[in-house]
This record gives structure tokens, sequence and C-alpha cells, in this order.
């Protein structure tokens, strides 16, 4: 079974740290804001006041159709 995947790579900028190169599968395409609230971490639970990240460079593609990625249960 073909399994439709996006591939979504982006430059993690966060106040104070070195950027960082990111690489997520996701079998959704996904927003640069929704990766963006995907990566955020509140300092206290049930607060909203963590440090906030932002994405560079953000790309968000469907996987070549020759690439297959299958699950588990489908071998």
């Amino acid at each position: 079974m073909e399994i439709i995947m996006y591939k979504i790579t982006a430059t993690i900028i966060k106040p104070g740290g070195m950027p960082a190169e990111w690489v997520r599968f996701s079998k959704e395409k996904l927003t640069k804001g929704q990766c963006e609230k995907l990566l955020f971490r509140a300092k206290e639970a049930g607060k909203s006041f963590g440090e906030k990240i932002s994405l560079d460079n953000f790309k968000c593609v469907r996987e070549k159709p020759g690439v297959r990625l299958t699950d588990e249960a489908g071998g």
C-alpha cells in the first residue's frame, strides 16, 4: 500500500540559540504556522508564555511518486 507523505524542512530559530535544521514527515500537508505551533513549548502546564520559535526556509513538499513509504501492517 502506497502512503502519500509530505516532507517538511525548515531552520528552527530560537531566541538565544543556534539555528537548527529540522525535518519531519507528515501524512498531511502542514503550514508554517501549524509547524511553529507544533514546536512551541510552554514553560508551565496550562500557561502560554513559553519561548516562541520561528521557522526560516520553510518547505512542505509531497514526496516524489517513486518514493514508497509503507506502514508496518501493509509491509
